[in-house]
């Protein structure tokens, strides 16, 4: 019992060791792109114009109303 036990606890430390290898060579060999267009400075504003916003109402809905609370 002791062994099938230290036979899993090895293959799953192999296993380990080799998923952090697997990264660690996948981000060597991936260059890094920087795209200027994600990195803003703070308080930029960015405005997409090719998005379509599909409208969640419909003519029949009826009229919209904002209301105002009054204290």
């Amino acid at each position: 019992m002791r062994d099938i036990i230290w036979t899993i606890i090895l293959i799953w430390l192999v296993w380990k060791i080799y998923d952090m290898f697997k990264g660690v060579s996948k981000t060597k060999t991936q260059p890094i792109h920087k795209n200027t267009s994600q990195q803003r400075k703070e308080g930029e504003i960015r405005i997409e114009k090719n998005v379509h916003q599909k409208s969640h109402f419909s003519e029949n809905d009826g009229e919209y109303v904002d209301y105002e609370e009054i204290k």
